[in-house]
């Protein structure tokens, strides 16, 4: 069981950050073919890290790590569940207002958002490579 969690968990990184990246192209160009892609981009992101998050807690029963949870910002688990969370947050935010990516404040706060959200997730999985003992 200890080597399925890195199978998973690298989708959900690399889904969630192209999908801020979309977005970011499409602010800077109004294309709405990226601003397509970056909504499918991040639902796939989104239920992929489901999968992540759900083998990285069958993981903790070997490794532990959640038993001692605080600092929050040395714990793998809970800045990628944090980070996943912010991510929901942003689909939730963009899906309910479709205005959002083209409003000419807005914009530039879900940008802005969005990028704290890939550094904090970047953050957590080089907290999980430490953990695991990778780097």
């Amino acid at each position: 069981m200890p080597e399925i969690h890195p199978l998973f968990i690298h989708f959900p990184i690399a889904l969630l950050s192209t999908a801020i990246l979309f977005d970011s192209l499409y602010v800077l160009s109004a294309r709405n073919d990226l601003a397509q892609a970056g909504w499918w981009v991040m639902l796939l992101g989104l239920i992929s890290s489901a999968a992540g998050i759900t083998t990285g807690i069958l993981d903790d029963r070997l490794i532990g790590h959640f038993g001692s949870i605080l600092p929050l910002w040395i714990n793998h688990g809970a800045v990628q569940i944090f980070s996943c969370a912010v991510f929901l947050c942003l689909f939730v935010w963009r899906t309910k207002s479709k205005n959002v990516l083209s409003h000419s404040f807005l914009k530039w706060v879900y940008i802005g958002i969005g990028g704290v959200a890939v550094m904090m997730l970047f953050y957590g999985g080089h907290l999980g490579a430490k953990l695991a003992g990778r780097i």
